[in-house]
């Protein structure tokens, strides 16, 4: 019985689950392609020779890393909407080969956080997809596009060694300067931000670290964006993806748009860790002794 509750939870419940999410809280027509239009209009201000951290869509400020600039110069040659449209289509090819080359079915295109990333328009679908797929130089082009997604080569310091001098080699290229000057407007920017990590309620930031520590083995460096960084968006917590492939009820828990559910499902997910590893050696020492008593 059990087992069936648990296979109709992960091939009904949890759809059904992500779809009225979505339909809530993710498809609202007045933010569709927001971050594509918004990213694309500050490279082409870049390009123009203006502060691409000045371009405001609706009264945000263009606010993502410089190095993400250099992937949408190219897309400044053709027409704004042919440009937002292929980011859309990119960002949503690649969230399905994501789902399907971690072994979801494909209804996963629809796990809240990654949901809220493809109606956006935000390149981290792009960034996840390179982690995902592996190697030194994918591993430099996703955190070029996204800076934060860097946290999951935590556990890959060959590729984290070449990133930082990709990163670093592209340097002279982009208005870092500009950047750093933008920072009453970061600091405004982090004040209203969705915050989902542990950084709202500081004193989670310790267990949160511990949790982390813990499932270092078992995906910890997925869940660290959206359990640790700073004034996070909720499409942030999509970086866990790859660690929800066998855990339904942290998937069902992390598509709810709820700031500090990232911090919370980890500890979580870290105590049941080691829950299991006790009631193990519990289980290996009983054996042991019996064996020795006959």
């Amino acid at each position: 019985m059990i087992e069936r509750l648990r296979l109709a939870l992960a091939r009904i419940g949890l759809p059904a689950w992500f779809v009225m999410i979505d339909l809530l809280w993710i498809a609202k027509v007045d933010v569709l392609a927001i971050d594509a239009r918004h990213y694309q209009r500050a490279a082409s201000a870049w390009l123009a020779g203006a502060n691409p951290f000045t371009v405001l869509e609706a009264t945000t400020p263009y606010l993502s890393g410089p190095h993400t600039l250099l992937f949408y110069a190219p897309t400044s040659l053709i027409p704004l909407p042919l440009a937002v449209a292929f980011w859309m289509a990119l960002g949503a090819a690649a969230s399905v080969w994501l789902v399907r080359r971690l072994g979801l079915p494909l209804w996963w295109v629809l796990f809240p956080p990654l949901a809220h990333s493809i109606w956006n328009g935000n390149p981290q679908t792009i960034a996840l997809a390179l982690l995902v797929l592996g190697g030194p130089l994918a591993a430099a082009v996703a955190v070029g596009l996204k800076l934060y997604t860097g946290l999951a080569l935590a556990v890959r310091p060959r590729d984290a060694i070449v990133t930082g001098l990709l990163l670093m080699v592209t340097l002279p290229f982009v208005p870092w300067q500009l950047y750093l000057g933008q920072g009453a407007a970061a600091a405004e920017h982090l004040a209203t931000a969705w915050n989902g990590s542990a950084w709202r309620v500081p004193f989670l930031i310790p267990p949160t670290l511990l949790g982390l520590w813990v499932l270092r083995r078992k995906g910890a460096e997925w869940f660290a964006v959206g359990a640790l960084w700073p004034a996070t968006q909720f499409y942030y917590v999509a970086m866990a993806l790859p660690a929800l492939v066998k855990r339904p009820m942290a998937a069902a828990a992390l598509a709810l748009p709820m700031p500090l559910m990232t911090p919370i499902v980890v500890i979580a997910v870290a105590v049941v860790q080691v829950v299991r590893q006790r009631n193990t050696r519990s289980t290996h020492a009983d054996a042991r002794a019996v064996s020795i008593e006959i």
